[in-house]
């Protein structure tokens, strides 16, 4: 199990992913959502090896999928290869199922941060390990989310998240 958070992070969340929260609400426009065009990954530099940024791709009738436009080095390490360019579900075991994609496709529907903290179930042989993560939403025109952007940190047993 694992615990999650909706629109905020718990006060004792790591301190990279109280550094993106307070980034992203930092470029938030006086109404709607920030875009991809308010963010600059410069601005973050000692994140971005962890960070993620997914491209929303939806068609009518079918599941959204999210496509991976930006994988940090560490996040490649961790899930065993570059996943940039490909689905999401293509890319992971029971991807669907995963508390991962639930979180993403909610995302889409509240257009609020999504926390979480508990094992990667989604990638393979890595299901023993705890990360906790951070999604935001993105929206070029304010209010229709289309990218979603993320950090990812991995905790092997006792040792610190990363």
């Amino acid at each position: 199990m694992g615990v999650t958070a909706t629109g905020t992070v718990p006060h004792d969340c790591h301190p990279k992913i109280r550094r993106l929260f307070e980034y992203w609400r930092s470029i938030h426009p006086a109404a709607g959502l920030p875009g991809r065009q308010h963010f600059d990954p410069l601005d973050i530099p000692g994140l971005l090896p962890s960070l993620l940024l997914a491209d929303v791709a939806e068609s009518a009738g079918a599941a959204p999928d999210f496509t991976f436009r930006l994988i940090g080095t560490q996040l490649e390490v961790f899930f065993g290869g570059n996943f940039t360019g490909k689905p999401f579900v293509s890319a992971f075991i029971k991807a669907r199922q995963s508390q991962t994609y639930i979180d993403m496709c909610r995302i889409l529907e509240d257009r609020r941060p999504r926390w979480r903290r508990g094992l990667a179930s989604f990638v393979q042989n890595r299901e023993h390990i705890t990360t906790e993560r951070l999604f935001l939403p993105l929206a070029r025109d304010g209010t229709t989310v289309d990218m979603i952007l993320g950090v990812i940190l991995a905790k092997v047993g006792d040792d610190a998240f990363d």
